[in-house]
């Protein structure tokens, strides 16, 4: 099950890549087409284009400030266990043979 999660996670990201590089070079390559007005074909297009690629980095930002929230509050509870542990024997592993 494992290999099927990470082989539909692979492909997902490819096509996220694909959609993303073929949305710049649609916009780049007619930017400067033959406009025929308010009804232009194209036009739609590259809006659409730009609006894939503004979402898109919403939810890069957004889930790029989620990841570093989750580890500082990763550190900021390892840091803190290491507070409250009392020193013991039993966590130094000595043997009371006496």
């Amino acid at each position: 099950m494992a290999k099927r999660t990470r082989f539909a996670a692979a492909c997902g990201a490819v096509l996220l890549v694909f959609a993303l590089l073929f949305s710049v070079f649609f916009i780049v390559s007619e930017a400067d087409h033959n406009c025929i007005g308010e009804d232009c074909p194209i036009c739609h297009q590259i809006q659409t284009c730009q609006k894939l690629l503004e979402q898109l980095y919403a939810a890069h930002s957004t889930s790029g400030i989620g990841a570093v929230l989750c580890f500082f509050l990763l550190l900021a509870a390892l840091r803190t266990q290491n507070i409250f542990t009392a020193s013991s024997p039993v966590l130094w592993k000595v043997k009371l043979l006496n």
